[in-house]
């Protein structure tokens, strides 16, 4: 009876898998990119892209793969890059079985951020350790949205609420950065967090808190984006008076 039921169990396993199916977006491939795709790519972007022809390969904390090229896009020192990434599995399988393909990108958008930041903006940099120490090779190539987005944070000598005018500073300056960027980029969209409290949840109950190093985003710059920045931000740090726990 028990070797029934293992047989059973194996074959009820087996069906699970070979019921699922794969959907990667096109152009992802099981094996890492080749050097004639990715030179194709960059000049997909500009025509006068040049990509060399030696390669570096990495991985992050994440167990990330990453095959660089170095490249000039549009003037700019840079990658071109095959990234892993994965994909679930569909169907009516019960297992859940990821598997790894590979996808083209780029960190021209970042550069171009970076650079953007470093020379003008030293109060902004790129977000690299929320909620946790994040790997900048994973940064660089963050794929977790669509659009894709790269996100920049005010950064403060001391967590506190801003006032008003210099609420209206942030807003103009975030508003300058994004345009300086959107000039130049190629596929990513910028948001800006500005430092407030947040709420979390953890635990099997779900039990809510508010942290001290969360923030409040701006992605839409037009009249009414500001008015819903200007009143979540005030929204937030009202969360200190709300009687929820507080954590550092």
């Amino acid at each position: 009876m028990k070797k029934r039921s293992s047989i059973f169990f194996c074959m009820i396993v087996l069906l699970c898998f070979c019921a699922c199916s794969y959907h990667p977006p096109e152009g992802w491939t099981r094996r890492h990119h080749t050097f004639n795709e990715v030179n194709a790519f960059a000049k997909s972007i500009d025509s006068n892209a040049t990509v060399s022809k030696e390669h570096t390969d990495s991985e992050d904390s994440y167990n990330g793969r990453y095959r660089e090229w170095d490249a000039a896009i549009n003037g700019v020192d840079c990658h071109v890059a095959s990234v892993s990434d994965w994909v679930w599995n569909e169907g009516i399988g019960l297992v859940e079985a990821p598997r790894r393909y590979y996808r083209i990108d780029t960190d021209y958008d970042y550069t171009i951020m970076q650079s953007i930041l470093s020379e003008h903006y030293p109060e902004w940099e790129m977000q690299q350790n929320y909620p946790e120490p994040i790997d900048e090779i994973y940064i660089k190539y963050l794929n977790n949205s669509t659009p894709k987005r790269i996100q920049v944070v005010l950064t403060l000598p001391d967590f506190r609420m801003l006032n008003d005018d210099e609420l209206a500073q942030v807003w103009q300056t975030a508003k300058r950065i994004n345009e300086e960027y959107e000039a130049l980029s190629f596929d990513r969209k910028a948001f800006f967090g500005v430092p407030s409290p947040g709420v979390y949840t953890e635990g099997l109950h779900f039990e809510k808190y508010v942290k001290l190093d969360s923030y409040t985003f701006i992605d839409d710059f037009s009249e009414k984006g500001k008015q819903d920045f200007l009143q979540e931000y005030r929204e937030d740090w009202d969360l200190l008076d709300s009687g929820l726990p507080v954590q550092d």
